[in-house]
């Protein structure tokens, strides 16, 4: 088969394609597009997850009917399909086809063109009952109910006479806030909001900008530089104790904290990455003036007798502050671990309580979170919702499945999802 480029493949409605009747068709596994959304649908969460199939569709041609001098042509199809699945039970609720791109000038005996092989899809955002996403370079509103589509590029065409032929062909022109962010093609920057699909001026959302950090004497402090990729949550205040979990190593360089830099900016403190073997220590913070600066700083670190030991162990975060998680009923910490340093090792949860006694272990079907291997999080009331890959090698060959996965954070059970498979969990 031949791949071609792409063309002017969005002609501003989705691509309608007639089909011919077909003996056989070959499904590839589908593939995650982007990054996964928790969504609201008028108060029930939905996780909402992007997809792209192939398929290899065998169609017949002549014959006569006579199946024997029938010819057969292989046509390429790639489908777009958004799901949403039940956070509790990690099932999918509906999943709704978006687009599918064909060859829709293939004929005769040849294989038809290969149109869409390099378009990706990626979801945008939440503006009230929309949802809006891209598919390769196309904006695309869907009801956050079941995913219908409610506006594409000629919706948008049409509201907004002035944006005729002047929406942007790529991609990087196309962001979100509150609403769709474009920047036409003659260089305005407007936004799409509201149910009318009315474009305006496009004025960015006021963030406020931090307080800087300050001396006694009022000098601007320098803040250490944050490190790449995820920063652990190490530390946690629980029960009345000050607490760390650290490697031997880690603990000696917390220690170092003479001038309460390293309590202040907990990053900073030595990370020994994959192969940390971190357990719990208690600190003792202190008082401390230096000039007329006041500080705290941690002065003593000891480790806590009989409490457990986790590789690569870091805490659950609050998705608001970045602190460590607590939870209640009992009183504890949640803590993320690998269960092995090798290939076969996989992401594990393991709730403690105020003692550090393990109420609950659950190790995952995802392999462990890194640049190249992200795992999403959403916290839920009492639940945690996962995504992430569950890596493999079977005959010298990396295989790679997406799975979510739902753990209830009382008893530490889950529910689970493969993408890749189409199907539940054991």
């Amino acid at each position: 088969m031949r791949a071609e480029p792409m063309g002017a493949w969005w002609s501003g409605s989705l691509l309608a394609l007639t089909l011919c009747a077909c003996s056989h068709s070959q499904f590839e596994p589908p593939q995650v597009q982007g990054h996964p959304a928790m969504v609201d649908d008028g108060g029930q969460k939905r996780l909402w997850v992007l997809a792209k199939q192939e398929e290899a569709r065998l169609v017949g041609v002549g014959g006569g009917g006579n199946r024997s001098s029938t010819t057969w042509r292989s046509d390429t199809f790639f489908h777009f399909t958004v799901s949403a699945f039940d956070p509790s039970t990690a099932r999918p609720s509906w999943t709704q086809r978006l687009l599918t791109l064909g060859d829709p000038d293939a004929h005769g005996t040849g294989p038809s063109r290969v149109i869409g092989s390099s378009v990706e899809a990626r979801l945008l955002g939440q503006e009230g009952e929309r949802v809006w996403l891209l598919l390769g370079s196309a904006p695309l509103a869907v009801s956050a109910h079941d995913g219908r589509v409610l506006a594409d590029a000629a919706t948008i065409e049409r509201r907004n006479p002035a944006l005729r032929g002047l929406l942007p062909v790529e991609a990087k022109y196309y962001a979100f806030d509150h609403g769709l962010v474009l920047t036409s093609a003659d260089a305005r920057r407007m936004v799409i909001r509201g149910a009318a699909f009315e474009a305006s001026d496009y004025v960015p959302t006021p963030t406020p900008a931090p307080e800087p950090q300050r001396h006694a004497d009022g000098r601007e402090r320098v803040v250490p530089t944050m490190p790449w990729g995820e920063i652990p949550a190490r530390r946690v205040t629980l029960a009345g104790q000050w607490l760390a979990l650290y490697t031997p190593r880690e603990a000696a360089d917390a220690r170092n904290d003479t001038f309460g830099d390293r309590l202040r900016y907990p990053y900073t403190v030595l990370d020994e990455g994959a192969n940390a073997r971190r357990t719990f220590w208690r600190g003792t913070l202190v008082d401390a003036q230096r000039f007329d600066e006041r500080f705290r700083h941690i002065g003593d670190l000891q480790p806590v007798d009989a409490a457990p030991t986790f590789l690569k162990g870091r805490f659950l975060k609050d998705p608001l502050s970045g602190d460590a998680l607590l939870v209640a009923a009992p009183d504890g910490v949640l803590v993320w671990h690998s269960t092995r340093i090798d290939q076969a090792g996989r992401l594990a949860l393991t709730r403690l309580d105020s003692t550090l006694q393990i109420v609950w272990q659950a190790p995952l079907p995802l392999s462990e979170t890194g640049t190249a291997n992200p795992v999403s999080t959403w916290l839920l009331a009492g639940r945690l919702v996962a995504m992430g890959a569950e890596e493999s090698v079977a005959d010298g060959a990396l295989h790679r499945e997406q799975h979510i996965v739902s753990i209830d954070l009382a008893s530490g059970r889950w529910h689970g999802w493969n993408l890749t498979g189409e199907r539940a969990l054991p």
